[in-house]
């Protein structure tokens, strides 16, 4: 029904002669340009807004979707990698971190009057191997683990940075 809708429409203003803009005043041009700008500027705005909302709950899905490895993370760490390389604070810290990131863009979704719900994850199967007494399979489970954290990671960096123009009022193209 709509397409027909949209045909019979574009037939109709097929046999419409516009007014050429040089034949318009000034005045006339000046309003017409004027209606447009505004027009553009408002499907613009809102374009940016939709993206902003969007982001923000990619952000929240990362997120939350590492709130169950990185909550195994530490003691698996302490258990298989003991001192090394600092894997244990490490550890501590990325929980953390995501759980701070996570609670922010939860706030800024509410500022923009937003419901939001989240996703149901599924099990990873790397995480049974955290624990393995195989040295070599519970190594590639961090490996993996720690691999796709990194991707994760970085997309929830360059999300942020992406919406500082828009949560940063001051901030400038």
């Amino acid at each position: 029904m709509g397409l027909l809708l949209l045909v019979s429409s574009l037939l109709i203003w097929e046999h419409v002669i516009s007014t050429s803009d040089n034949q318009r005043s000034n005045e006339e041009l000046y309003y017409k340009m004027l209606s447009i700008s505004h027009h553009t500027r408002v499907v613009a705005r809102d374009m940016y807004k939709i993206l902003t909302e969007d982001l923000l709950k990619v952000i929240i899905n990362i997120s939350n979707a590492w709130k169950y490895p990185l909550k195994l993370l530490p003691p698996a760490a302490l258990t298989h990698l003991g001192s090394y390389h600092g894997m244990l604070t490490g550890a501590i810290q990325v929980k953390y971190g995501n759980e701070e990131v996570l609670a922010g863009a939860k706030i800024l979704l509410r500022r923009m009057h937003l419901e939001f719900e989240e996703n149901v994850y599924p099990d990873w199967p790397e995480l049974k191997q955290l624990r393995s007494s195989n040295e070599e399979r519970h190594l590639f489970a961090f490996y993996k683990l720690f691999f796709c954290l990194r991707n994760d990671t970085q997309k929830i960096d360059r999300y942020l940075k992406t919406l500082g123009s828009q949560i940063i009022k001051n901030h400038r193209c």
